[in-house]
C-alpha cells in the first residue's frame, strides 16, 4: 500500500507516512526480532510462515518480526526518498493501554512530528504526548544492509512498483533555459561516446549490420564534409589557436608520474615506506589538541584549510602528501606551526601507499582518536585524450580522487569512534550535482549509468566507471559524484552505530587553483576574471580554505548526511581576518556569504540514490580490497562501554528474577490472607 500511494504524496507540503508498530511483546526466546537473513522472504513465504524461514509458526515472534520489518522499512524509505520528496517517514509504537488512539493522532497531527523523519515515536506515560524513542542501542532496526535486502525481497513478493527517484531540478531560470537548450545535445554526445568508443575491456564498439541506402548516402556525405572541414577550417583554426592561445602545458599531455619501470618504482616505494615508517615509529603524538588527517596539504585548498586549522590553535594536523620536500618548503614559506603539523608521505595513486600511510597514522597517534578526516586530494585532467593508469592499473583520476579515499576511510574509521565529535568530510563539486548550472548544463555530465566499469573490475583497459570511452573532464566529474554518493551511503550505514558524521561540501569555484594547471595560459588568465565580474561565482583559495575549515570546526556542522554550501550575494563583504571573528569568513568577490551563510544544499537524484550507493560500495570494496565492519557496530570500539553493558544486562536479569520470585510469593500468600 505504501508503494502504491507514495507517488501521490510528493506534492503535499506536509506529507507523512507513518507505520504503526504492534504493541511491545514479551520475549519468549532468543529468536525474537531476529530475521535470520530473511529466508522466508527468499522463498516467497510459500512453505515457510516465518520471516526467518522457520516452518513452525510462533505468533509472538511473528509480531516482533513484523515490528522489526516495519522499522527497517521506515528507515530505508527515509534514506531513499525523504530528501527528494520531503515526505516524513516515521514509525510509532502504541502501547496496549492507549485505547483512545490519541498517540497515533498526535503523530499524524503534531507539527513537531513533520519536522523529523526516520525516527521512532511513542506516547509519554505522564501526559500522553508523543516523544522520540531512544533507539541508541537498537542496531537491528538501523542495519541498512538488512533493510535494503528486505525492501528488494518484499518488492518481489508483493509485485509492487515503487515510485522512481524524483529528479530535483533547480528553480533557477538560467538553468531551465540552459537545460532546455543543452539536453538534446548532451544526449547526442553521450550516445555518440557510447556507440563509437564502445566499452574497452567489456565490449567492442557498436557495429551496425544493416544499413539502408539513405544511411549510406548520409554516411558518404558526412565523410566528404568532414574531410573538407578537417583539412581547411579546422586546420586553420588549430594553427591560429596555437598562435593566439598558446600550447597546452606539459602536465596536460604528460603523466604526473615519471615513466620508470615497475621494478624501480617498487624499490623506490619500499625505500620510502621504510624511511617514513622509521620516522613515524620514532615520533609519537603528544598533544591535547584535536587530531585532523587532511589529504593534499601542499597546495591549493588543502594548504589553506590546513593553515586555518593550525592557526585556530585547536588542532594537530597530519598532512598526507606525495612530495615531502615540496611540503617542507611550503610549510617554511607559509609559516606552518610545525609543532602542530606532521607531514606524512602518501601517494594516492597507490593502494599500498595508502595502506602504509594509515598504518603510520595509527602508529603515530597511539591511543589518541582521530577527530577529523578530510578527503581533499584531487586531480583534474580535462585535456587528456586517453586514460592514464595508476600503479594499481586503474584510471588515475578515479583512483586518486575517490578509490584511495574510500580505502583510507575504511582503514582510519575504527580509530575515530572514540572521538567526542568525529567527522569525515568529502570535498565534492558542483560538477557532480546535475541539478545545478555547473553540473547539469555543461557537457560532459557526471553519470555513472549502471556502474558497468566498476563492476567489471575497473582495471586497464576499462577507463571509466560506466565502462564506456574515456573523457578526461567526465572522469573528474564522475569521481566527485562518487565521493558525494559515498558520503550519503556511509551516513546511512555507519553514522548511528559509530557516531561519525559523514558529509560532503563544495567550497565554490576556486578559479585560481592549481587544479586548472592543465588548462592553457589564456584560460588560466581570463577564467578568474569571468568568474569574478560576470557570474560572481569566484572564490579565492583563502576563502575556500576557511569554508573547509568551517565544516571541520563549526559545531553546527556535526550533522551527518549533509551537503554543505554557502548562500549569499556575490562580492559580499565578509569582515576582517577570520580568526579575529571566531571563524568569520573573509575575502571579496566570492559566491556565497560568510560564516552564517552556510546551509544544507539540495542534492540531485543521482547523488541521493541509495541503490547506486550500495552498488558503488560493493564494487569499490572489491577493487580496493577495503575491509569494513560486517555488523552495524564496531565491536570492541569502547571496551568500558561494552563491559558496562554486560554489567547492566546481568543486573537487569537479576532484577527480573527477583520480581518473578516476589510475584510467585505474593500469589502463594494471597489465598491464605483471603481465608
Amino acid at each position: 500500500m505504501a508503494g502504491l500511494l507514495l507517488g501521490g504524496m510528493e506534492d503535499s507540503f506536509d506529507g507523512r507516512l507513518t507505520l504503526v508498530c504492534p504493541p511491545e511483546v514479551a520475549a519468549e526466546n532468543s529468536k525474537i526480532g531476529d530475521l535470520m537473513d530473511l529466508k522466508g522472504f527468499e522463498s516467497g513465504f510459500k512453505n515457510a510462515p516465518m520471516v526467518d524461514g522457520s516452518t513452525e509458526f510462533n505468533a509472538v515472534k511473528a509480531a516482533a518480526d513484523a515490528k522489526l520489518c516495519q522499522k527497517l522499512l521506515t528507515n530505508f524509505l527515509h534514506e531513499k526518498y525523504h530528501k527528494l520528496n520531503h515526505v516524513s517517514f516515521n514509525h510509532v509504537s502504541i502501547p496496549k493501554s492507549d485505547t483512545s488512539g490519541n498517540g497515533l493522532f498526535e503523530v499524524i497531527h503534531d507539527p513537531k512530528a513533520s519536522s523529523k523523519s526516520g525516527v521512532s515515536w511513542k506516547t509519554s506515560d505522564e501526559d500522553g504526548s508523543i516523544v522520540m524513542c531512544d533507539d541508541k542501542d537498537d542496531t537491528k532496526s538501523y542495519d541498512i544492509d538488512q533493510a535494503y535486502k528486505l525492501f528488494r525481497l518484499a518488492q518481489e513478493v508483493t509485485k509492487v512498483d515503487w515510485p522512481k527517484v524524483k529528479v530535483v531540478t533547480s528553480p533557477c531560470p538560467t538553468l531551465k533555459v540552459i537545460g532546455a537548450v543543452t539536453k538534446a545535445q548532451v544526449q547526442k554526445q553521450e550516445l555518440k561516446r557510447m556507440r563509437e568508443m564502445g566499452r574497452p575491456g567489456i565490449s567492442e564498439p557498436e557495429v551496425v549490420t544493416r544499413v539502408t541506402k539513405r544511411q549510406k548516402v548520409a554516411a558518404a556525405a558526412d565523410k566528404v564534409s568532414s574531410f573538407i572541414f578537417r583539412n581547411t577550417v579546422k586546420r586553420f583554426a588549430k594553427a591560429a589557436s596555437s598562435k593566439m592561445l598558446g600550447e597546452f602545458p606539459d602536465e596536460a599531455v604528460n603523466n604526473y608520474i615519471d615513466n620508470i619501470s615497475e621494478e624501480d618504482m617498487a624499490a623506490l616505494e619500499i625505500e620510502i615506506f621504510q624511511k617514513i615508517s622509521k620516522e613515524t615509529s620514532d615520533k609519537k603524538l603528544n598533544t591535547d589538541k584535536k587530531l585532523v588527517v587532511l589529504t593534499g596539504t601542499s597546495s591549493g585548498l588543502g594548504k589553506k584549510a590546513a593553515l586555518a586549522l593550525l592557526r585556530s590553535g585547536e588542532y594537530h594536523v597530519i598532512g598526507a602528501v606525495r612530495d615531502l620536500d615540496k611540503m617542507q618548503a611550503v610549510a617554511e614559506i607559509d609559516r606552518f606551526p610545525m609543532e602542530n603539523f606532521t607531514p606524512m608521505y602518501c601517494e594516492m595513486n597507490s593502494f599500498a601507499s595508502v595502506r602504509q600511510f594509515c598504518e603510520n597514522v595509527d602508529r603515530f597517534r597511539g591511543d589518541k582518536p582521530i577527530d577529523r578526516l578530510i578527503c581533499n586530494t584531487g586531480i583534474y585532467q580535462p585535456s587528456l585524450r586517453h586514460a592514464k593508469w595508476s600503479m594499481d592499473n586503474h584510471e588515475q583520476t578515479m583512483q586518486t580522487n575517490f578509490l584511495s579515499h574510500f580505502l583510507m576511510i575504511s582503514k582510519l574509521m575504527p580509530g575515530m569512534v572514540d572521538s567526542e565529535d568525529p567527522r569525515v568530510t568529502m570535498v565534492g563539486s558542483v560538477t557532480g550535482n546535475d541539478n545545478t548550472v555547473g553540473g547539469g548544463g555543461v557537457y560532459p555530465i557526471a553519470d555513472l549509468h549502471e556502474l558497468d566499469g566498476m563492476k567489471a573490475g575497473f582495471t586497464n583497459p576499462i577507463e571509466m566507471a560506466d565502462g564506456y570511452g574515456f573523457i578526461g573532464a567526465k572522469a573528474y566529474k564522475d569521481s566527485k559524484l562518487c565521493l558525494m554518493i559515498m558520503a550519503n551511503f556511509l551516513h546511512a550505514k555507519y553514522h548511528r552505530s559509530t557516531g561519525i558524521a559523514f558529509s560532503s561540501m563544495y567550497p565554490g569555484c576556486i578559479a585560481e587553483s592549481p587544479l586548472f594547471r592543465e588548462k592553457r595560459s589564456w584560460f588560466r588568465a581570463y577564467f578568474p576574471i569571468f568568474m569574478k565580474f560576470i557570474t560572481g561565482g569566484f572564490v579565492g583559495e583563502h576563502e575556500a580554505g576557511q569554508r573547509l575549515f568551517q565544516v571541520a570546526h563549526d559545531p553546527r556542522c556535526n550533522k551527518s548526511g549533509v551537503y554543505w554550501s554557502w548562500n549569499g550575494g556575490p562580492r559580499e563583504g565578509r569582515g576582517a581576518e577570520a580568526l579575529e571573528k571566531e571563524g568569520q569568513i573573509s575575502g571579496g568577490g566570492g559566491a556565497g556569504g560568510g560564516w552564517d551563510s552556510i546551509f544544507e544544499n539540495d542534492q540531485s537524484g543521482k547523488v541521493l540514490s541509495i541503490e547506486t550507493g550500495f552498488q558503488l560500495f560493493e564494487s569499490a570494496t572489491k577493487i580496493t580490497g577495503a575491509q569494513w565492519p560486517d555488523s552495524p557496530t564496531l565491536e570492541g570500539s569502547n571496551p568500558f562501554e561494552d563491559k558496562m553493558a554486560e554489567v547492566n544486562d546481568v543486573m537487569h536479569a537479576f532484577h527480573e528474577n527477583n520480581t518473578e520470585s516476589q510475584r510467585s510469593t505474593e500469589q502463594e500468600v494471597s489465598p491464605s490472607l483471603a481465608a
